[in-house]
Parts: structure tokens; sequence; C-alpha cells
């Protein structure tokens, strides 16, 4: 099951899938080195990248706790996601899925592009 619908107590219709970020996504947010960690030998970026220039398009950054991907609940105004991605969720009822998405923590909007896959 790729996608699955399911009806809350409040009657809201709810879009679930499971998303898995790209490599580039998989950047942490937490990944710079403190300057108080680095031992002279580091090179510490600032201003433009190394490779030259400003980056053409913006880079999303997931959380860790994202990164081998979550499950989106969707619903008219609100997203949620929930991570990881449960065991066996092909095979939940609708109970389960309503269970999880009231576990889902919100999302904040981005501007990545994600993917869906079975």
């Amino acid at each position: 099951m790729n996608h699955a619908t399911f009806k809350d107590p409040q009657g809201r219709i709810w879009d679930v899938w499971r998303v898995h970020p790209s490599a580039a996504e998989r950047r942490f947010v937490d990944r710079r080195v403190n300057d108080g960690d680095l031992t002279g030998t580091e090179e510490r970026r600032t201003g433009l990248e190394r490779r030259g220039g400003v980056r053409k398009s913006p880079r999303a950054s997931v959380a860790q706790e994202f990164a081998y991907g979550w499950h989106c609940f969707e619903t008219a105004g609100e997203k949620r996601r929930l991570a990881p991605v449960p065991e066996g969720w092909d095979r939940a009822n609708k109970e389960t899925l309503q269970q999880w998405c009231s576990l889902a923590k919100p999302a904040r909007r981005t501007t990545g592009t994600l993917k869906k896959i079975p």
C-alpha cells in the first residue's frame, strides 16, 4: 500500500503516505562543529560556498529522526509527520492509522521536494 485514507472522529479525511528523503535532504540540522572543537587544521567556511558562488537552489535539511523516512498525515490545512515508520504500516487498519496520526508531530512548511515511495 502506497497511500491510505481515513476519517478522524471530527470527520476530517486524512491522507497517509510514506516519505523517503533523498540523500541531499538527509543533511542533519546540527552537523556543524563548534568553534571550540577546532584544532586549527579544519577549514572554517564563511561567506560564499567553497565551490564558488552562491547556491543556485536551496537545500532542505531534515532532523536526524526523519533521515530514514517518515509517514506524512495530511488533511485540509494540517500536515503531520511520524518517524520512524511503524512496522507493518501497510497492513494497518483505519483505527491504527488514526492512533498513529494522533502521535505524529505537526510538520513545518519546507521548500524541498519529497518523494512518495511504496
